[in-house]
């Protein structure tokens, strides 16, 4: 049977990085349960050791954005033939996309234009940091599972594989599919919003569910790679993203240990 409609809100549970990090077993059990189950979560940064990152994404969205007003011949020059990293747009649907390789930023050669140059500190360390959370979620569900999954890639920030940042503008007409369903290619995904973008298929009803902005809390979703090597004890939930009412800022960073 198809999937039906778009109905109502996605109900997302709610994760606490700060318990996560201090190793609470209720919490890490609660991870477990969610990505073996729904798949998607909030996850909730706030806490003193996160006050600088998150202080850091204003100032990244405003200068995306001064990138993104450029004529098409500058952008044009930061485009790649490799899909993980680069500029891409979508001029039939009003979304461009701006890729950063973290392998690039971490052998000193990523390309960055003048715009976001201005803020190249602050984007280090929103890479920095979201790599480091995404290894750490990925970290605590592999040694969680019985029997775990091995770790070493995933444990080493030095092997960054096709992750990368991704900063994106959408500003289509309301309601106009802007990428059909699909699962996330990589281990996991964490993304920053301000618009509600993202319909999720609810494994239960099988209707498209919206996941609304909730406290400015980023989404973390797992992406197909967890379920190939769980044997699919972990779930990678199909999503797909429409144009809300107005533009949609996005700043989201991808865990993938693969290769081009």
């Amino acid at each position: 049977m198809g999937a039906k409609g778009t109905t109502n809100t996605m109900l997302l549970e709610v994760l606490s990085y700060e318990r996560l990090k201090a190793r609470e077993d209720d919490e890490i059990s609660k991870l477990v349960r969610i990505c073996s189950n729904a798949g998607i979560f909030f996850l909730d940064l706030r806490g003193p050791s996160t006050k600088e990152v998150l202080a850091d994404m204003p100032p990244i969205i405003a200068a995306q954005r001064n990138f993104f007003a450029q004529s098409s011949e500058s952008k044009l020059a930061y485009a790649s033939d490799l899909p993980s990293r680069g500029y891409d747009n979508f001029d039939e649907l009003a979304v461009q996309r701006l890729k950063l390789s973290r392998e690039e930023q971490i052998q000193g050669n990523l390309s960055l234009p003048a715009d976001l140059q201005a803020v190249e500190a602050r984007l280090a360390n929103v890479v920095s940091f979201n790599d480091s959370v995404l290894r750490d979620l990925s970290t605590l569900l592999c040694k969680s599972l019985d029997p775990p999954i091995a770790v070493a890639a995933i444990e080493d920030p030095k092997n960054p594989g096709l992750s990368n940042l991704c900063l994106g503008l959408a500003a289509a007409p309301a309601g106009t599919p802007l990428l059909g369903s699909h699962l996330d290619e990589d281990m996991l995904t964490i993304t920053y919003y301000d618009e509600p973008f993202l319909e999720v298929l609810d494994r239960t009803s099988e209707e498209w569910r919206v996941v609304e902005v909730f406290e400015n809390l980023p989404i973390v979703n797992v992406g197909d790679r967890f379920p190939e090597a769980s044997n699919d004890r972990l779930y990678a939930p199909l999503h797909r993203v429409v144009q809300s009412s107005r533009e949609i800022n996005l700043i989201m960073y991808d865990l993938n240990e693969g290769e081009e």
